[in-house]
């Protein structure tokens, strides 16, 4: 893969777990500053492995950086 796809492909990822972001914050608005009940907490726990998910993917593109 040439640097510049990997720029985009890391770009895109990038965009994913912003929007992921953007869910989980939107699931904790919907508490309104409450503690979150165990569907909301669920919802999040996916979200956030999703998110896991996403930056593994990234870092897997350049496996020399440490």
């Amino acid at each position: 893969m040439t640097n510049e796809e990997k720029a985009s492909l890391y770009h895109s990822l990038l965009l994913r777990h912003d929007k992921l972001d953007g869910k989980v914050a939107d699931v904790k608005a919907e508490a309104g500053g409450m503690t979150l009940n165990e569907d909301q907490n669920k919802r999040i726990e996916k979200l956030e492995i999703e998110k896991s998910q996403v930056v593994f993917e990234a870092q897997s593109l350049f496996p020399d950086y440490k």
